[in-house]
């Protein structure tokens, strides 16, 4: 028995020679690999520049035959190949690391958000990674996202479709600008500031519930040089003009439309609400802002006419 040990142990040495380990080495306990492990040692990997020390972490996170994607377009199949990947990726991106989110998961499936700083510690870009994860706990497949995910546009009520009956689906369609007039406190009215007494524009309501509004005072001054403002040209540009676009979504017992604005001339608007209380009489949509108002301002009116 003691020389068949000794000739077992010459042939458990051989076989793992050959694999690059050793038999005290298997012996030793395995780390559990838990989700959050595996993310941690997936994420260091993008770090290591030794490409040895790196396929051995590759080797305890990533399935053999697992396979990564991102928008780049980037598609890697296999650990060696996702080593490769990385290898590019850090010559491109010298010294930069990710920090993660905790994972999120349910059944086998887990996404992580990340940042990716420069060794400065500044922002390069930033996503969302998609795990599938194998039944020994390895990661089967990432699928990457870059910046931010899409946005959801808030609910457009049933009653606001256009197949809807009533004021809602009335507002769809095109609208020219007539008048934009502002009531004053004192009694007296004037031309709205933002769009002058020759004002002109368009307002578009969408049967899908999106709603688009250009307006301003066609008397502003043009540029000396054409297509290249000075300085203060060009600072000039938002005055006596409103542009946004988003989102609408109509209450009509309330009497009122809400313009949800998701992208507007000014950056401190995008984002806000606009609520216009709207009455349509033939070819004629008239919108009234809701409060808060400007200073000595009761009330702002603007009239359209329907294109036909």
């Amino acid at each position: 028995m003691p020389r068949r040990g000794h000739e077992l142990r010459i042939a458990c040495a051989a076989l793992f020679a050959t694999l690059g380990l050793s038999c005290a080495a298997m012996a030793e306990p395995t780390k559990p690999l838990t989700p959050d492990s595996a993310v941690t040692d997936y994420c260091a990997a993008w770090s290591v520049g030794d490409r040895g020390a790196r396929d051995r972490l590759l080797t305890r996170v990533w399935a053999a035959d697992g396979v990564y994607s991102d928008p780049e377009p980037t598609l890697a199949k296999g650990r060696a190949a996702l080593s490769d990947v990385i290898a590019n990726f850090q010559r491109h991106y010298p010294g930069a690391h990710f920090r993660r989110s905790a994972p999120q998961m349910h059944h086998r499936a887990m996404r992580v958000t990340w940042l990716l700083l420069a060794p400065d510690g500044s922002q390069v870009t930033h996503g969302v990674d998609i795990y599938d994860m194998a039944r020994d706990g390895r990661i089967q497949r990432i699928v990457g996202f870059f910046g931010e995910p899409p946005s959801v546009t808030p609910p457009f009520p049933a009653k606001a479709s256009a197949g809807a009956q009533g004021g809602a689906a009335q507002l769809v369609g095109t609208w020219r600008l007539v008048s934009a007039t502002e009531r004053m406190k004192d009694g007296t009215e004037r031309p709205d500031p933002n769009v002058g007494a020759l004002g002109r524009g368009y307002i578009v309501y969408t049967a899908t519930g999106q709603v688009c509004a250009m307006l301003g005072d066609s008397q502003r001054s043009r540029w000396a040089v054409a297509d290249q403002p000075s300085a203060a040209e060009a600072s000039a540009i938002p005055e006596k003009l409103v542009a946004y676009c988003g989102a609408y979504s109509v209450d009509e017992a309330g009497g009122f439309v809400v313009h949800h604005v998701e992208i507007d001339l000014s950056p401190n608007r995008t984002g806000i609400d606009r609520k216009r209380f709207f009455t349509i009489t033939g070819d004629r949509l008239v919108l009234s802002a809701a409060p808060p108002l400007p200073d000595g301002v009761q009330a702002l009116t603007i009239t359209w006419e329907r294109v036909r």
